[in-house]
């Protein structure tokens, strides 16, 4: 990797669809940040097929403290529109940060400052719940599809969280984007799982600023239980698509253990049908078993198509 002698530009990217109010206020957050003197600076917003009035918020709002680019991306799916940011951007680093989330005033500086100093190629931002949204119930599969950051190791950080990573543009000559089969608008989650893998499997250093932290004010239709019975489908389905395409993984028997793990539900149910059920949340033990099922289920449709990557490899394979 080649690279210049000094990295003084930075691309901040944030992808959105049909957000428009909760976008206004992470751009007023981010208006607060403070930009070292020393670094240029664009803001690229990824408008994802809005139907509201997203596009006149991006297109109205006057950053004080760097440039505002709108960029539109009519294919939908948070991959689609991450790739697009991608392609626009100019700086030789990209932070990315999502819709919903209040940024610290030392955001940029100390985002950049492990990739400026040539200490790591990638870093690894905080992500914290707003204190408004935090459930006694949440355990840590909660708190992780809430895009927490407190399960990643602060030593040795193997996940990004998609609300708070950067990364030194030139790693997309080896890992070209995120899949557009991953993430929001596609099968639900594990875009920035995957691409964590790969730039490990690439060899790139990973650098923990899990103290830089964002707050993320996620609508809190989210808590609700036929939200998480969604999101568990969309982890589930996640997983196997991981398995099956980039771990190359080989799972006997798939229809006699999904329908096993059909009789456990059924028995769980069963064990907890007198129990109240709340509004909010998912107990963790349905959680796990739904998480299997799911997780089955779209193995079993998976293992029908071609692979989509060579095991742990960097690159999609075209077909």
């Amino acid at each position: 990797m080649n690279l210049p002698l000094e990295l003084n530009s930075v691309s901040i990217l944030i992808c959105t669809c049909n957000r428009a109010e909760s976008l206004l206020q992470t751009l007023e957050s981010l208006a607060l940040v403070n930009v070292p003197e020393n670094l240029d600076c664009e803001l690229i917003v990824v408008d994802n097929a809005s139907s509201d009035r997203t596009a006149q918020v991006i297109q109205s709002f006057s950053m004080p403290n760097m440039v505002l680019r709108y960029i539109s991306e009519t294919k939908r799916g948070l991959s689609n529109a991450r790739n697009a940011g991608i392609t626009a951007a100019r700086g030789q680093i990209i932070l990315f940060t999502d819709d919903d989330v209040r940024l610290p005033q030392n955001w940029i500086a100390q985002m950049c400052q492990p990739i400026r100093s040539r200490t790591a190629e990638v870093v690894a931002g905080g992500v914290k719940i707003a204190s408004h949204l935090e459930r006694d119930w949440m355990q840590p599969i909660h708190r992780a599809i809430f895009a927490s950051s407190e399960f990643i190791d602060r030593e040795s950080p193997n996940c990004l969280v998609g609300a708070n990573m950067g990364f030194l543009k030139e790693i997309l000559d080896k890992i070209p984007g995120f899949d557009p089969e991953l993430g929001a608008g596609a099968i639900g989650y594990g875009d920035d799982t995957l691409f964590t893998a790969q730039i490990q499997q690439a060899g790139y250093r990973i650098a923990s600023a899990l103290d830089v932290v964002v707050e993320h004010h996620f609508d809190e239709s989210r808590l609700l239980r036929s939200h998480l019975l969604k999101a568990v489908k969309n982890a589930g389905k996640t997983s196997a698509y991981l398995a099956f395409h980039w771990h190359h993984s080989q799972i006997n028997f798939p229809r006699l253990r999904l329908f096993k793990c059909g009789i456990n539900l059924a028995f769980w149910r069963l064990k907890t049908l007198l129990k109240p059920v709340n509004k909010e949340g998912l107990l963790p033990g349905e959680w796990e078993v739904l998480h299997i099922i799911y997780f089955y289920q779209q193995y079993l449709v998976e293992w029908k198509r071609q692979r989509k990557y060579k095991q742990y490899g960097l690159i999609k394979l075209a077909y």
